[in-house]
C-alpha cells in the first residue's frame, strides 16, 4: 500500500509525467466529452396543451442530445404543465414581479437571471417562440464544433415592413429607421448561439427594453435586437444568419413562395436539406395540416415510450464513454508505474554498484 501511494505521489509531483498526463487527460476529455449541455429555452404565457404540443412531440421526436430543454411559464392550467413535465422538461414558474410585463420582452431579463450562474454548464443555446416553432431534427449537430458565435434567422422582407416600420419609428425615432429601414428583418423568435454570446445578447435587449420603458406595450424586443445589430454592430465578427431559404431555421411567416417536402413531410430548404427548426408555421394552412397530422394527432404514450428508448440510449453510450475512459485511466497506471518501477530497480543496480566498488577500494587500502 505504501508502495502504491509513493508511486501516485512521484505521478503527481514529476513535471515530465505530469506533462504526459495533460496529454493523455486532454485526449481522455475528447472521449468523454467536455460535459457541456446545449439548452433549448423558451416561455409560455396562457397557452393551452394544443397551442404547444407540436414543440415539445416535435423536440422528444428530434433526439436531441446531451440538451436540456427550460421552459419559464404563467398562467397555464395544471394539467399542461404536468404533460409538459411528463416529457422530462424543466420548468420554472415566471416571478410574480414580472406579471404586468409583456411576456415577449421581459423573457430577455429572465434568461439572463437564469443563465448569469450556469455560463459553465452550457455550450450553446437556442431560444424559441413555442406556440409556432417545431423541430424536424437535433439542431445542435449542425454547431457542434463552433466556437463563440451568435446566431440570427432573416425573415424575408426588410424594416419598410409596415409593422416592423412602425415599431422602428416608434422606438427609435425617424433618424435611425432611414438609417435601418432597408435591412433585413431579424425574427427575435429564434435566436441561438454560444452561451457567452447568447448571454450577452438577451443582457443588451433587456437593457434597452428597460431604458425604452418596459412596462409599456409599444416596446418590441425584435426592434431592439435590429437596433443593436444594424445600429450598434454588436457581434459584427461572430455572427452567423439562417435565411429562410437555405439555412438550418426556416422562418416562413412571410413568404409567398412554394416549399419542397421528402417522403416523410420534413420541410426542405434550397439545398435539399432537412431543416432543423420552422418557425412561424402556423400562417400557412398546408404546414398546418401536416403539424397536426404529425405532432397534434400522435399519441401522447407512443412518444413517452421512445422517451424512455432515447433516454436508456443515450445512458448506455454515456456509460461507454466512462468504460473507455476507465480502461485508459488503468492503462496510464499500468503504464507509469511500470515505468517507476524500472527506474527505481535500474537505480537500486546502480546503487549497489557504487557500494561494491566503495568496499573494493576500502580493501585495497586496507591491504
Amino acid at each position: 500500500m505504501k508502495k502504491i501511494f509513493l508511486i501516485f505521489l512521484y505521478l503527481s509531483i514529476n513535471p515530465t509525467i505530469c506533462n504526459s498526463n495533460f496529454i493523455l487527460l486532454s485526449i481522455i476529455k475528447k472521449i468523454i466529452g467536455e460535459n457541456k449541455k446545449n439548452l433549448v429555452i423558451g416561455v409560455i404565457d396562457r397557452l393551452s396543451w394544443i397551442q404547444v404540443k407540436p414543440f415539445f412531440i416535435s423536440y422528444i421526436k428530434a433526439h436531441f442530445k446531451n440538451c436540456d430543454c427550460v421552459i419559464f411559464y404563467r398562467g397555464i392550467k395544471r394539467k399542461t404543465l404536468n404533460r409538459i413535465r411528463s416529457l422530462g422538461i424543466i420548468t420554472f414558474k415566471i416571478p410574480k414581479r414580472y406579471k404586468r410585463m409583456k411576456i415577449n420582452n421581459v423573457r430577455y431579463k429572465i434568461y439572463e437571471d437564469y443563465l448569469s450562474d450556469k455560463l459553465d454548464k452550457y455550450n450553446v443555446v437556442l431560444h424559441v417562440d413555442l406556440r409556432d416553432t417545431y423541430f424536424q431534427k437535433d439542431f445542435f449537430k449542425i454547431y457542434k464544433n463552433k466556437k463563440h458565435f451568435i446566431g440570427l434567422a432573416l425573415e424575408d422582407g426588410n424594416i419598410t415592413d409596415n409593422i416592423s416600420s412602425s415599431w422602428m419609428k416608434n422606438q427609435y425615432g425617424i433618424e435611425i429607421y432611414e438609417e435601418l429601414k432597408n435591412k433585413t428583418i431579424i425574427c427575435s423568435g429564434t435566436i441561438w448561439g454560444t452561451v457567452d454570446k447568447f448571454f450577452e445578447l438577451v443582457k443588451n435587449i433587456w437593457k434597452e427594453i428597460e431604458k425604452k420603458s418596459p412596462y409599456k406595450y409599444s416596446i418590441h424586443d425584435q426592434t431592439a435586437e435590429a437596433y443593436l445589430i444594424y445600429h450598434k454592430k454588436m457581434f459584427n465578427d461572430c455572427i452567423i444568419t439562417s435565411d429562410i431559404y437555405s439555412g438550418p431555421v426556416m422562418t416562413v411567416g412571410l413568404s409567398n413562395k412554394n416549399f419542397s417536402y421528402d417522403p416523410e413531410d420534413n420541410l426542405l430548404n434550397s439545398k435539399g436539406d432537412i431543416a432543423a427548426v420552422i418557425h412561424q408555421y402556423d400562417r400557412k394552412p398546408n404546414m398546418v395540416e401536416i403539424v397536426n397530422k404529425k405532432f397534434i394527432n400522435i399519441s401522447e404514450n407512443s412518444i413517452l415510450i421512445d422517451l424512455i428508448a432515447n433516454k436508456n440510449n443515450e445512458e448506455d453510450y454515456i456509460f461507454l464513454k466512462y468504460i473507455i475512459c476507465i480502461i485508459i485511466i488503468i492503462f496510464i497506471i499500468i503504464f507509469f508505474s511500470r515505468r517507476i518501477y524500472l527506474k527505481q530497480k535500474e537505480l537500486k543496480k546502480i546503487i549497489k554498484s557504487k557500494e561494491k566498488r566503495k568496499g573494493y577500494k576500502k580493501v585495497n587500502i586496507l591491504k
